[in-house]
């Protein structure tokens, strides 16, 4: 516990290298693209076009502002997977600094998360231009926007750190990863309400942590409907036990990291 806490202030001192390392990160995604970080905004309309042309017959009539369903949902899921996604090789491409300096390792996933974080934030203009557009009302409920992202962040850090961790020693972990991901999008609703399921499936739905994290977004955006207490209780325990388990996944792997990397 003491070891942890210590390493969580050593966090807080190298804040100027978690800036560093999300700027870079920035930067090196976006070189040499005509558009630039315009694809920030532009990424999830082109996402949300496709899915709309897709699926807005089958399921557009049994939500409303379907757009806005369906583009909330996935900003919100792009948050969360391209931050842990790309996170997967947070410490086998900084082998160089880690055999070199002494670092918190964990600053490394930690920047992905940030990284996809700044995304997000620059992805809200065109979503809050579509639901004023669209007809829906933005809810007052707006304020607890930040106490979500504070959990979908949480939930993210923990996931990133475990993949992150267990990707030294087993590299085939980032493609099992990216395999559970593309599930892990389908069986969470992001495009289709929970009302298509058949009945007997949908009590299963409150054991995807992401389910109870769109519905919160939903709901402090335009979905007045939307029950927050559950979504915000499940939600919290599912980040609580994230961050545990990915903790608890580092610290005891982290000293043997730069034997294998």
């Amino acid at each position: 516990m003491v070891q942890s806490l210590r390493e969580a202030r050593e966090i807080i001192k190298y804040k100027e290298l978690l800036r560093n390392l999300v700027s870079r990160d920035i930067k090196k995604r976006y070189k040499r693209s005509a558009l630039g970080f315009l694809w920030v905004m532009l990424d999830p309309l082109l996402m949300m076009l496709i899915f709309y042309l897709l699926f807005s017959r089958v399921f557009g009539g049994s939500v409303g502002n379907y757009m806005t369903y369906v583009m909330s949902g996935l900003i919100l899921w792009q948050l969360f997977a391209q931050g842990t996604k790309v996170s997967g090789v947070a410490f086998l491409n900084s082998r160089s600094l880690l055999n070199k300096l002494y670092l918190p390792k964990a600053i490394f996933p930690l920047s992905f998360v940030v990284c996809s974080m700044v995304h997000f934030i620059f992805s809200l203009a065109p979503l809050f231009i579509l639901i004023i557009f669209s007809g829906a009302h933005l809810s007052y409920d707006v304020v607890l926007l930040p106490f979500i992202l504070c959990l979908v962040f949480v939930f993210s850090v923990g996931i990133s750190l475990a993949v992150s961790t267990m990707a030294v020693f087993f590299h085939d972990v980032i493609y099992i990863y990216d395999v559970l991901l593309t599930a892990w999008m389908y069986l969470t609703p992001l495009f289709y309400p929970v009302s298509a399921l058949p009945e007997k499936f949908r009590p299963i739905m409150s054991l995807n942590p992401f389910y109870h994290y769109v519905s919160l977004f939903r709901a402090c955006l335009y979905d007045s409907t939307i029950a927050k207490t559950e979504h915000f209780v499940v939600g919290s325990l599912f980040a609580l036990g994230s961050l545990l388990l990915g903790w608890a996944i580092y610290q005891r792997n982290k000293d043997r990291l730069i034997y294998y990397l």
